[in-house]
């Protein structure tokens, strides 16, 4: 399928800028003992609502209920220090995006490695199982621009933002958290995106 690209444009700026201009607080980070288990974890979150993304939980580094964007406010992410918000332009890839700032939820993301599980948990209970396949980091040249190319830390590869938009969101069935990267005394000095793909176990 083709997807047309100049909205998109508009909208990424838009979450450039959601993730910009903040400024780190101290906050205590959730620890593993903390973390309670899964069963307990999808009760406190689900509401009976069937297909309405609730949680999000990886074993022994996060467990955080997901609340949705606000409609027609493609920019906002949560202020509270405990929770992701799901990202409803991603929908439209047929991709589950998941933002948080780097100095609340966001912290966490740092801290997931390839083939970490992650099970996402619906309203009703229902629960979806993924697996954290690629870590991806990029700078931004311009920090303070919401129009910033960026840098793959990888590979060197430049990124317009809309391109960065693109390539990380049109990923259909994946799962992509996001936040910022804080480097050289800035907030807003990269991204992170953690990709996870659906994930099934085989028996043979």
């Amino acid at each position: 399928m083709t997807y047309n690209l100049t909205p998109f444009r508009a909208i990424s700026i838009l979450i450039l800028i959601s993730l910009l201009f903040v400024f780190p607080v101290q906050v205590r980070a959730i620890g593993v003992s903390e973390i309670p288990p899964l069963g307990e974890f999808i009760e406190e979150v689900t509401n009976g609502e069937a297909d309405v993304l609730r949680g999000i939980y990886a074993p022994n580094v996060l467990a955080f209920p997901i609340i949705p964007q606000p409609e027609n406010n493609p920019a906002y992410v949560s202020s509270r220090k405990d929770t992701l918000t799901q990202f409803g332009l991603a929908s439209q890839y047929d991709t589950t995006g998941l933002l948080a700032h780097n100095y609340l939820a966001g912290k966490s993301f740092f801290l997931l490695e390839e083939g970490q599980l992650i099970f996402l948990i619906y309203g009703d209970g229902k629960t979806e199982t993924y697996v954290v396949t690629q870590s991806m980091r990029f700078q931004a040249l311009t920090p303070e621009s919401v129009t910033s190319n960026f840098v793959d830390l990888d590979n060197g590869e430049h990124y317009s933002a809309s391109k960065l938009f693109s390539t990380m969101y049109n990923r259909p069935g994946d799962v992509i958290l996001q936040t910022c990267i804080y480097a050289q005394e800035n907030n807003s000095w990269g991204r992170l995106f953690i990709i996870a793909e659906p994930y099934s176990l085989t028996f043979d």
